[in-house]
């Protein structure tokens, strides 16, 4: 498997880094940049391996089974509270779409791209608790870089535009000034070389377009507590582990300066904290 070797994800050069790669197993090395604060994965796979060996789908059946193994009551209990909070639980991406829609008077079609979109299912839902009017007028895309997922999705909704490629390299697929909506739900945490998407994706949004990021929360209180056993840890899938500071500094570093985190969207309460960038 060829790894990388990154530097400071932010700042895109060497700095002087803390290791703590007692949070990973090897040959995995989890070092924190000391310019920047950011905590990230130095040797992550190069993007070939995600496609096939390393998809998705598949390490996350991985590591659902190493978590059962390793702690069987708390993963059974974690499960049933998971499918307690599913029943009332809202979808606070979701939800964020649909008021950006609301309350914005946009003309035209409406573009929707989910970036590591997977099966297309996050923008297919949300379209369809949309008003019939407004439904109407939405154009879901997504970019997946895993093969299966990529083709599920173009069969899920054909309407749209289905990218099988690298977040990066797949935003260049969409012209420029051409997007309303750009979903980040859980992904760039994956993504090792956020700054650069986040720059590709500026270029790709219409003037007060939107991008709507969920990332999990590495100063969460029970990151402190679970230390390496934390539900944010996935190793090689995740190569970021952003706290509220680090995650606007990559945000300002790819030219962003409209940045909304309210108190809500970044509580230590949480394991996972939300965004919305705004050109």
């Amino acid at each position: 498997m060829k790894l990388l070797n990154r530097v400071s994800p932010i700042l895109g050069r060497e700095t002087e880094t803390s290791d703590l790669s007692f949070y990973a197993p090897s040959p995995w090395k989890i070092v924190k940049c000391m310019e920047s604060k950011l905590v990230y994965l130095q040797n992550p796979p190069e993007y070939e391996h995600l496609e096939e060996d390393l998809a998705w789908e598949k390490t996350r059946t991985i590591e659902k089974k190493k978590r059962v193994d390793e702690e069987p009551i708390r993963s059974a209990v974690s499960n049933r509270l998971k499918k307690l909070k599913g029943l009332t639980k809202r979808n606070k991406i979701r939800d964020m779409i649909k008021s950006y829609i609301a309350k914005n008077s946009l003309k035209g079609d409406i573009m929707m791209v989910d970036v590591g979109c997977a099966e297309g299912q996050t923008l297919i839902n949300t379209i369809a608790e949309l008003p019939e009017n407004v439904q109407d007028r939405c154009i879901p895309n997504g970019i997946e870089i895993s093969k299966s997922l990529a083709e599920f999705a173009k069969k899920n909704a054909p309407k749209g535009h289905w990218v099988c490629n690298n977040a990066v390299d797949g935003m260049l697929e969409f012209a420029n000034n051409s997007i309303d909506i750009f979903v980040l739900r859980s992904f760039l945490e994956h993504e090792v070389n956020p700054v650069g998407l986040l720059k590709n994706a500026y270029n790709k949004l219409k003037d007060g377009g939107v991008i709507f990021i969920k990332v999990p929360n590495f100063n969460s209180f029970n990151r402190l507590y679970r230390k390496e056993k934390w539900c944010g840890f996935r190793h090689p899938d995740h190569v970021n582990y952003f706290t509220p500071e680090t995650l606007v500094k990559t945000c300002k570093k790819a030219g962003y300066s409209k940045i909304k985190m309210g108190l809500f969207d970044k509580q230590v309460f949480s394991d996972s904290m939300y965004a919305t960038l705004t050109k």
